[in-house]
Formats: structure tokens, C-alpha cells, sequence
């Protein structure tokens, strides 16, 4: 078993793709608080204002939802909303206790109605906190 988790911090693993909403600002701002504690370089930011997004991931989606890929053998996991925060954390020294706690039933789900919650509200809360993207159109602009 001890092998079995060494492996997955092993620098020959491929790194974790993290697409996001690159005109949000509450979306830049958690990019930049994972590139602070990134200490072993297993995340791949790819904002969603790229000509082309990797395979399986849509404009539409990366809109109301961070998605992260997790190449494996043979195949691409692909993990959304809670999840996507929960497999993020477990990477991050200090926080690997909370992410695995956002996978248990009843937390599961509370953390993806939390999720929804704030990705609606994530141009007022940008706004709010004074970041310059994700810009609130104003009365005018309508």
C-alpha cells in the first residue's frame, strides 16, 4: 500500500490540468492561491480564453465550472465542481484532510450545492473583493 500513495506524488506523473474561467476574477485568484502552494508542480493552468481546450472540455462548461483532468493509464479522469476542489486539495500540503473530507456522502453533496451557489454569484463577489475581471455589466451596458 505504501507504494501505492508514493506514486502519486511522483514527478514522473503527469500533472493535474486545471481549466478556468480565465475572465473570472475569483477563478484568477484561486489559480494564483494554488500556484503559491504548488510545491511539487503537479498543476497545469489552462484558462478557458485558449483558441483550443483539451479534449472533452467545453467553453460552456469552464463558464460555470473548473474542471481538472487527471491523465492515467489509458484513460483521462475528469472531475467538476466539488469534486474538482476536493481532488485539487488532497494534493496540497496542509489541505489533503479537507479535500478527502469534501468526498464523503452527505459533504459530497453540500459541497457541489455550495459550488453552484457561488459560481452564480461570482461576478458580484469579484466585484465585491475589487478584482478586475469578471466585470458586472452595468445599466447601460445591458
Amino acid at each position: 500500500m505504501a507504494g501505492q500513495s508514493s506514486a502519486l506524488y511522483d514527478s514522473s506523473v503527469s500533472p493535474l490540468v486545471i481549466v478556468f474561467d480565465a475572465d473570472c476574477g475569483v477563478c484568477q485568484a484561486s489559480v494564483a492561491w494554488l500556484r503559491k502552494r504548488d510545491r511539487k508542480q503537479r498543476f497545469e493552468f489552462i484558462g478557458n480564453d485558449v483558441p483550443e481546450l483539451p479534449s472533452g472540455v467545453s467553453r460552456e462548461e469552464t463558464g460555470h465550472t473548473v474542471v481538472v483532468l487527471e491523465p492515467g493509464l489509458g484513460a483521462v479522469r475528469k472531475y467538476t465542481r466539488g469534486a474538482a476542489v476536493s481532488r485539487l486539495l488532497r494534493e496540497l500540503r496542509g489541505w489533503s484532510i479537507a479535500g478527502h473530507a469534501l468526498r464523503l456522502p452527505g459533504i459530497k453533496q453540500l459541497a457541489n450545492l455550495g459550488y453552484d451557489r457561488f459560481a452564480k454569484n461570482r461576478h458580484r463577489v469579484s466585484a465585491a473583493l475589487g478584482l478586475t475581471a469578471c466585470a458586472v455589466p452595468t445599466k447601460t451596458a445591458r
